[in-house]
């Protein structure tokens, strides 16, 4: 693949969706930097060998300084930046009554914090070069209603007004913002969710008993969204909210 001379960041980008989507970014010509809060490195290897240069940077994107070195560093490393894929998340399998203040307060601090820290810090960037896309993830959880997920719901359904506000605030500038929510997909997180749980296998048939095609999402299937949403082909697409979720949300 020749490359587009694009650059864009996906953090969270160590497995699961993010994984997906830097591979597919990079696989589409994009110069890809890495972003995760644990080593990816050898992801970041194998990721280069499909097309486009790539970077790792290690960030906490709830910390002010790294969301902002992180884009300085892609913007050092390859002159500019052009997609932002926010991507980071946790997630926290409990009613608000069983929820610590600590445990709201990281949650938060990630899922949603992470995302203004890392678009506050990349909106200048884009601007300098012209315009940009930011697309972040949410999660069918920020639209509709579920048992024991009340933070996590709460922290998706504020990506989701968040990205209409900026995507108000920043259209002069030429950036589009997008958000895309995923219903269940096979990642890492999930996986671990599920075997926590009292009764895994019940567990399981229930989430993809949700969903009308029966099935988890791979994370191939997301990533080849949010690519779809980064690129020139969506340039009429902004403020917008895309649901990925096997019909979860259709009921």
């Amino acid at each position: 693949m020749k490359s587009t001379g694009k650059v864009a960041i996906v953090t969270g980008a160590g497995s699961g969706i993010g994984l997906a989507t830097a591979r597919r970014l990079a696989r589409d010509g994009c110069n890809v930097v890495v972003a995760d809060v644990r080593d990816a490195s050898q992801e970041t290897t194998e990721i280069a060998t499909g097309g486009g240069m790539t970077l790792f940077v290690r960030a906490d994107v709830s910390l002010s300084r790294q969301a902002a070195a992180l884009v300085d560093r892609a913007v050092e490393a390859f002159g500019r930046l052009d997609i932002l894929v926010n991507n980071a998340g946790v997630d926290l399998a409990k009613k608000v009554t069983d929820t610590t203040e600590e445990e709201w307060d990281r949650l938060m601090s990630v899922n949603l914090k992470g995302v203004f820290l890392c678009s506050r810090a990349a909106i200048p960037a884009m601007q300098r070069s012209g315009g940009g896309v930011i697309v972040n993830v949410a999660s069918e959880l920020g639209l509709v209603g579920g048992s024991e997920v009340a933070a996590y719901a709460a922290s998706k359904g504020g990506v989701v007004q968040l990205t209409k506000a900026m995507a108000i605030d920043h259209a002069e500038s030429g950036i589009r913002v997008n958000c895309v929510a995923p219903g269940p997909v096979a990642t890492p997180l999930l996986e671990r969710i599920i075997a926590s749980s009292s009764d895994p296998s019940a567990e399981r048939a229930s989430i993809v008993n949700k969903t009308l095609l029966k099935r988890l999402a791979r994370p191939e299937e997301i990533a080849n969204v949010i690519a779809f949403v980064a690129s020139d082909e969506a340039s009429y697409m902004t403020g917008a909210v895309i649901v990925v979720d096997g019909g979860w949300t259709a009921h």
